[in-house]
């Protein structure tokens, strides 16, 4: 079984994120089409550092178990703070917050920086649960960012995002420290005002030759 089939099983059961076992034959059929009209989402992303080398080192039951317990935590934490799960990408979880596609509402965007706080709390509770199994500890980054999408439906009826915002999310994902946060410049002009955070520019990476896009850490105010 392929690894993202594993992890999409895991997650979502027979709920339709499964890929299927035959290919379909497409016919006239449009493979993607948008669902409603782009809009503006706060999208996350939480990815497993250096996965790869460390299971391969396991047993294939191993490896199941220790990804099911890292997505099953993290997703718990995302549906704690209102968010949706949409996808695995290899060792990352993608998921979005609905509530932040209304701008004036500060409560959706709260809930998603809580949502990555809390995920950095819930290392230490990983630590315990794969030491329960006689695993390697798990190590991740996670990221945030603000800014337009499209919402697609595929021809077997699965929801996906994209646009910009998703690949600028994973970009600074990589620039994140290990399980640590980080927020894309988008994400922090609707932030910067809650008074429960300081934030620290972190630095850059380069949209263009012109444009470089800022990226910031964040901590509570003590």
């Amino acid at each position: 079984m392929l690894k993202e089939e594993l992890t999409n099983q895991i997650l979502f059961g027979s709920s339709g994120y499964t890929p299927t076992a035959k290919p379909q034959e497409m016919g006239d059929e449009e493979f993607m089409t948008p669902v409603g009209k782009p809009t503006y989402f706060c999208v996350g992303i939480v990815d497993i550092v250096d996965s790869t080398k460390i299971v391969a080192r396991l047993s294939p039951s191993k490896s199941s178990k220790y990804y099911e317990i890292f997505l099953n935590c993290m997703a718990k934490v995302v549906h704690q703070y209102n968010g949706q799960i949409l996808k695995t990408m290899g060792d990352s979880l993608l998921f979005y917050f609905p509530e932040t596609s209304y701008s004036e509402r500060k409560f959706g965007f709260l809930s998603a920086i809580e949502c990555g706080f809390e995920m950095m709390a819930t290392h230490e509770k990983l630590k315990t649960l794969l030491a329960e199994e006689m695993l390697p500890q798990i190590d991740f980054r996670v990221s945030f960012d603000y800014g337009n999408v499209t919402m697609m439906r595929n021809a077997g009826g699965a929801i996906d995002l994209i646009g910009p915002t998703i690949n600028t999310c994973a970009k600074i994902n990589g620039q994140c420290p290990v399980n640590g946060m980080v927020i894309g410049g988008d994400l922090h002009e609707k932030a910067k005002s809650f008074k429960e955070y300081n934030f620290k520019n972190s630095g850059s990476f380069s949209i263009d030759l012109k444009h470089p896009y800022p990226i910031f850490t964040m901590c509570r105010k003590q």
